[in-house]
């Protein structure tokens, strides 16, 4: 009984690692602006592990090394496709207060495009507790899933 009560205490004590992306298509500019935030710690860990940059974060992105250097990790960690085609992404801003991390991207694509897959690993290397929750908006259209370090995509069908 008490090692039962032990894990389950030990088990909600342990941390849970959340990010935030919203996905916003505009249509009729064929334009997706996505907002990501996430906590600062976890990214600069999850950011080091990935690039394998020594040099100093500077959330102020006045380095441009540090802007190409998040530019290549948020390629690899957040992608969208387009009917298939991979989106390009465009580091917009950075920012980073309150121990949390906020960033802009800008992606283009064809107008005509109805079928958009969302692939987020943030963090899902890092911590098998990874939360990280997206919201897609299309129009009308708009839909909220949780994604984790086992359930990285989601697929979404607009009209």
């Amino acid at each position: 009984m008490l090692k039962t009560l032990f894990l389950s205490l030990w088990i909600i004590a342990q941390p849970t690692h959340v990010s935030f992306l919203g996905v916003e298509c505009f249509p009729e500019k064929g334009i997706i602006k996505t907002y990501l935030k996430l906590n600062y710690n976890d990214f600069v860990n999850d950011y080091r592990f990935t690039i394998n940059d020594d040099e100093n974060f500077d959330p102020s992105g006045k380095i441009d090394t540090a802007k190409i250097l998040v530019s290549n990790y948020l390629a690899n960690r957040i992608q969208i496709f387009a009917d298939n085609k991979k989106l390009e992404g465009q580091l917009m801003n950075v920012e980073s207060s309150n121990g949390e991390l906020n960033i802009d991207l800008l992606y283009n694509y064809n107008i005509k495009a109805k079928r958009f897959k969302v692939k987020n690993t943030i963090l899902a290397g890092f911590s098998k507790r990874q939360s990280n929750l997206l919201i897609f908006k299309h129009n009308d259209f708009e839909e909220e899933v949780k994604l984790t370090a086992e359930l990285t995509e989601q697929v979404f069908i607009v009209r």
